[in-house]
């Protein structure tokens, strides 16, 4: 099947991207900051770890156990690129996370657009298993506990909800959608109006008008990319299998 494009606009009504009209997945951004990662390549081939990471290369794996085996790894030979998130059933608090080593780059008050082509190969086993992706402050242990956000989550049996922390309100939703395994989905946040940060899957919005209102300005309101599969505690097991990142924001 061909690939039809249709342009995006954003909430003033400015061109930002060219998108697949079938799947909404954006081919092509216009705005001054981004980044367009898709995991093709031998340089994908072992991913630095959190506070040792290689020059050039944007991400950092971190992985949290004491006998099990969580993992954050490339899948070989997989078509588009593919690095997958992985906790074991070892009964013990695990973490297996994807971010910039805390380089926080991304201004969520200057136009940010966030998308991530992923799914879960393994959904999230029991209720103490979360996973979430979109942007997030410095790391910290546990998600929930992290100072700033924009982001989708998932907990047991798939379930995905929109959530946001500004300092001032934490703030989350179901989207009343529930993932099967080995599905893939294009997430999307658009705050480009940071009184009305909306969330889409497969291009389909999902958040109500003036649900998500983003507070936070100066350094509180620059995030990275941030990609994490946890449990406190637990036998319980999930993957995600992270195909695409994009990222982008207007300077000024």
């Amino acid at each position: 099947m061909s690939t039809i494009s249709r342009s995006r606009k954003d909430s003033d009504g400015h061109l930002r991207a060219f998108v697949d009209q079938t799947t909404d997945e954006t081919m092509a951004r216009f705005q001054p900051a981004q980044v367009d990662e898709d995991f093709i390549g031998a340089g994908h081939a072992a991913i630095p770890a959190a506070g040792s990471p290689a020059v050039g290369y944007p991400w950092v794996k971190k992985t949290v156990q004491t006998g099990g085996t969580p993992t954050v790894v490339i899948v070989a030979n997989s078509a588009g690129g593919i690095v997958a998130l992985a906790l074991d059933a070892t009964s013990e608090k695990q973490e297996a996370s994807l971010y910039c080593n805390d380089q926080l780059n991304w201004d969520v008050t200057k136009g940010l657009g966030f998308e991530s082509r992923l799914g879960f190969s393994v959904l999230p086993s029991a209720a103490a298993v979360e996973m979430v992706f979109g942007l997030q402050s410095a790391w910290i242990d546990g998600p929930d506990n992290a100072s700033f956000y924009v982001r989708f989550q998932a907990l047991a049996s798939g379930v995905i909800n929109m959530q946001t922390k500004d300092g001032v309100n934490t703030i989350a939703s179901s989207t009343g959608i529930t993932l099967v395994a080995a599905a893939f989905h294009v997430f999307r946040i658009d705050a480009s109006d940071v009184t009305n940060v909306l969330f889409f899957i497969d291009g389909i919005r999902l958040s109500p008008n003036n649900k998500f209102n983003f507070a936070a300005t100066g350094s509180s309101a620059v995030l990275q990319p941030y990609f994490s599969v946890y449990k406190a505690s637990g036998v319980g097991v999930g993957t995600m299998q992270v195909d695409t990142i994009q990222v982008s924001t207007d300077r000024v």
